[in-house]
């Protein structure tokens, strides 16, 4: 897959920035409300079991794996009438994503950044899979919620000071993924209203001038990265043309630093 151009370097943009802090943010609620509401059910579960000689977290096993204990305290759930099987099932796939955040979490940013072409892609269509989860932490919030306020009065309630502990910090990191996505959102506004004059000022770049001009031809760019007289050339036939600094940077797929400066050059020259 060929990398995509970015003209305003390898950086990351502050749209690009601001999603990431988002994500951050929102990883972090997910790994304190999965853990926390798993140690929830286990104790609790495990502290009723104790009182009435029951073995759900077991199952008759001498040693049972934290995997394995987690479904028989979903099933547990699911049998008390605290959620449903659906419920039980999101469960399982949050505790998974908060798996991967623990152990992948590369994965969840790497469709962000100048990296994004490594971005995992569907084997039958081949259009990239972000695997981050926009949904995760508020599916999180929720469910830990209900589950905690279900087992309320069927089981021996495990006593924690975790939610305290995190309270700070729950509150600072909502309130900044609040602030942080509407600064996005209007982000992507411009973004894609920058996006929409640089695709129009491409194409109204006349066929027999790129063809003259030859934007993508190698001889256009020296090793450093600087242009060639062919692509000082070239530049000057698309500004001509009215081509944009940054239709110019994406065409040639130069900076737009380099663009901008040779625009002003044109300027110049063109008095």
């Amino acid at each position: 897959m060929m990398k995509e151009h970015r003209p305003h370097g390898s950086a990351p943009t502050t749209l690009e920035a601001d999603i990431l802090k988002v994500r951050a943010f929102e990883m972090v609620t997910v790994l304190f409300y999965v853990e926390d509401l798993r140690q929830f059910i286990v104790h609790s579960i495990r502290f009723t079991d104790k009182l009435l000689g029951s073995i759900r977290l077991t199952n008759g096993e001498t040693k049972t794996k934290e995997g394995k204990q987690m479904d028989l305290a979903r099933a547990a759930l699911v049998s008390e009438g605290i959620i449903n099987q659906a419920e039980s099932d999101e469960l399982f796939d949050l505790i998974n994503y908060r798996n991967l955040i623990g152990h992948q979490i590369h994965e969840l940013t790497v469709d962000v950044g100048a990296y994004s072409n490594r971005t995992r892609l569907d084997p039958t269509t081949y259009e990239p899979i972000p695997a981050y989860d926009y949904t995760a932490a508020k599916r999180a919030k929720t469910l830990r919620l209900k589950v905690m306020e279900g087992m309320a009065g069927k089981f021996v309630m495990a006593v924690s000071m975790s939610s305290l502990e995190f309270e700070a910090a729950e509150k600072t990191y909502w309130a900044e993924i609040e602030r942080l996505k509407k600064k996005i959102n209007k982000g992507i506004e411009r973004a894609n209203k920058a996006i929409t004059e640089t695709n129009r000022a491409i194409r109204s770049v006349p066929e027999s001038v790129r063809a003259m001009a030859q934007p993508y031809h190698a001889r256009n760019i020296r090793e450093n990265g600087s242009l060639t007289k062919a692509g000082r050339t070239c530049a000057f036939q698309l500004f001509d043309a009215k081509a944009t600094p940054l239709a110019v940077a994406y065409m040639m797929r130069i900076s737009l630093r380099s663009a901008n400066r040779w625009f002003k050059k044109w300027q110049i020259q063109n008095g």
